[in-house]
């Protein structure tokens, strides 16, 4: 929580500083314009790019496969779209650098690997022939095809044991 606040605070002052010096460079008038003018322009390109990213992101979900990257680009456009509009100069650059395509795999891939090293990430692999994969599309197969039986057994030796309970069951399999 301090680190988001001393982010906040570094990043207005800085574009507090840098509309001083702009201004007192180009003038006031040229600021305010320049900084409607980008907010414009930056809305208008988000809006675009956000366009192209929901169709491919439709795209993928038709042909059933996970849209992640166009999923963390609709993020990342957001998030753009936010700095595009927030007036200052330091916002603009980085806004602008999130919307082109080229600059965003790279904030893509240095935020996977932030979150990668700060998340446990789980995988569990099916080891069952009996694939979902394998299904036509519209005909899903059935999970319970495959059923095992069992009963628990209790040894009641020691009932604080939890060692002392198992299973005994079968794979039963049509």
């Amino acid at each position: 929580m301090g680190i988001l606040f001393i982010l906040f605070v570094a990043v207005t002052l800085t574009e507090l500083y840098l509309i001083i010096e702009v201004s007192g460079a180009i003038g006031w008038d040229f600021t305010i314009a320049w900084s409607i003018l980008t907010g414009l322009a930056g809305s208008w390109l988000a809006k675009q790019e956000g366009r192209r990213t929901m169709d491919s992101l439709q795209r993928k979900m038709a042909q059933m496969e996970m849209p992640g990257q166009e999923l963390a680009d609709a993020l990342l456009i957001v998030i753009s779209g936010a700095l595009l509009i927030t007036p200052g100069f330091l916002t603009d650059v980085i806004g602008f650098t999130i919307l082109f395509p080229v600059t965003r795999s790279l904030y893509r891939t240095a935020i996977g690997k932030w979150f990668k090293s700060r998340i446990q990430v789980n995988e569990f692999y099916q080891q069952s022939t009996n694939t979902f994969d394998s299904a036509h599309p519209f005909q899903q197969s059935d999970p319970w095809n495959a059923i095992v039986e069992g009963e628990i057994v209790d040894d009641d030796d020691d009932p604080d044991d939890p060692d002392d309970d198992y299973i005994e069951g079968e794979i039963v399999s049509e």
